[in-house]
């Protein structure tokens, strides 16, 4: 059989199970099963699908998604979140959209203390959409900073989706995990310059308020309290990457001791806290490394066709600039992505598109930081972009999926222009990492 008709047997197989409501990790296996049943040798193939499962989970590298999980969970549910949003507000005075600049803000600094980008979404929704909606702000200024911000978690360690990424390309963790850091930080600046540009144009969009003057001495003392102590967990997570003092997983580790020490100081860590972060945890983690070890078996029924090989010498002799290819890898990415998640299209896509970009000469790093932005637009992306669904359920009763919608393609618009910079200008995403190397 030919190799393209094997890549589309199998793909095509995936897919109708998917679209029929069969879950991703079985569609995964259903096809593992068969393909490596039919291709390499009935039950030894079987045995190979075991042993390949076996062995992609028996690796020390993932010990950090869980970790980062954790302490996300520690932070949402002991408080700890709520008291730095509350200090940064007090900073913010009498600016244009001052409650969406908060958004953002806040969507920044927790990203960097929890890769969860539907925990942050949610508690983002849950603490400020009803003060937005209270203080008169239209809904392109009240969803869409939410919606924006909370998808943020991805782009800013530590990012759980990023670890992932980065086990499946078999490259450097660490690595990527600062390669991140810039571009999360341009598209923050990118969706607080759009509110204050729209809110100045329309300013019936954020109405001005009167706000309480809050004394320079209380705002440092806030500050101080709750903001600077996140900063040592930012720290301990992004800065010992950063120096090569401590590993991923060693990051990790501290991050979330320090997330417990942290809830403990603040009297939000109790029985119930520790129990329900540690069984969120345990159903997250479940689910993601269920999802990798059918992955991993995927990726060698595709490798045993042909199909990656010959796909890679098909795309290399096509007569555009290999930039093109990479723009139209992208574009695939996210159509995708408005009815797949974000592991299960990784897991889908990688194994296709990453050997094509190792032989057109271009840094795999680069390549995954624009993935990882895809991913986060293909979050906001209908019709099944599951922070839309997540930001109906904590929106006000009488907000419509179309508004939400809506809110949310202006800021989708600045997820293209950082993708765009990112492409033209590759030391944005490669900077950092090149400074670890010396």
């Amino acid at each position: 059989m030919e190799w393209y008709w094997s890549l589309a047997l199998i793909l095509g197989a995936f897919f109708t199970l998917l679209f029929v409501g069969v879950p991703v990790v079985f569609s995964f296996f259903a096809v593992n099963i068969v393909g490596m049943f039919l291709l390499m040798g009935g039950e030894a193939g079987l045995e190979q699908m075991i042993n390949s499962a076996y062995g992609s989970l028996t690796v020390f590298v993932l010990l950090p998604i869980t970790l980062f999980v954790l302490m996300g969970e520690v932070m949402f549910r002991a408080g700890v979140a709520a008291r730095m949003i509350d200090a940064l507000d007090k900073w913010l005075g009498n600016l244009p959209g001052r409650l969406s600049l908060l958004a953002v803000a806040s969507g920044t600094v927790l990203a960097s203390l929890s890769g969860a980008s539907i925990g942050t979404t949610a508690m983002l929704g849950a603490t400020l959409a009803p003060e937005l909606e209270s203080r008169g702000y239209k809904k392109p200024m009240s969803i869409g900073p939410l919606l924006g911000s909370g998808g943020l978690a991805i782009m800013i360690p530590p990012s759980g989706l990023g670890v992932i990424l980065a086990v499946l390309a078999e490259v450097s963790v660490g690595k990527l995990l600062i390669a991140i850091v810039l571009p999360g930080i341009l598209m923050a600046v990118l969706y607080a310059s759009y509110i204050v540009v729209r809110c100045y144009l329309q300013p019936d969009l954020a109405p001005r308020y009167a706000i309480e003057r809050v004394p320079l001495g209380l705002k440092i003392r806030l500050t101080v309290k709750y903001v600077l102590p996140l900063g040592l967990i930012v720290f301990l997570v992004v800065g010992l990457i950063f120096l090569g003092v401590a590993t991923p997983t060693e990051a990790a580790a501290l991050g979330t001791a320090g997330a417990f020490v942290l809830a403990a100081c603040y009297g939000g860590l109790n029985r119930k806290v520790t129990r329900e972060a540690l069984e969120s945890t345990l159903r997250i983690a479940v689910m993601v490394l269920i999802i990798l070890a059918a992955a991993q078996a995927y990726s060698q029924v595709l490798a045993f066709t042909g199909a990656n090989r010959h796909l890679v010498q098909w795309a290399v002799g096509l007569p555009v600039a290999p930039l093109v290819l990479i723009v139209m890898m992208q574009i695939v990415i996210l159509i995708l992505g408005g009815f797949i998640s974000g592991v299960p299209l990784m897991l889908i896509t990688l194994p296709v598109f990453l050997p094509v970009v190792k032989q057109l000469g271009y840094d795999p790093i680069w390549f995954l930081v624009l993935f990882l932005i895809n991913i986060e637009m293909a979050q906001t992306t209908p019709p099944y972009g599951i922070l839309l669904y997540v930001m109906k359920g904590v929106s006000p009763p009488d907000t419509t999926m179309g508004q939400i919608i809506r809110a949310a393609v202006p800021f989708l618009i600045c997820d293209a222009i950082a993708m765009a910079l990112i492409m033209a200008f590759p030391d944005i995403s490669l900077h950092l990492p090149g400074l670890m190397t010396r």
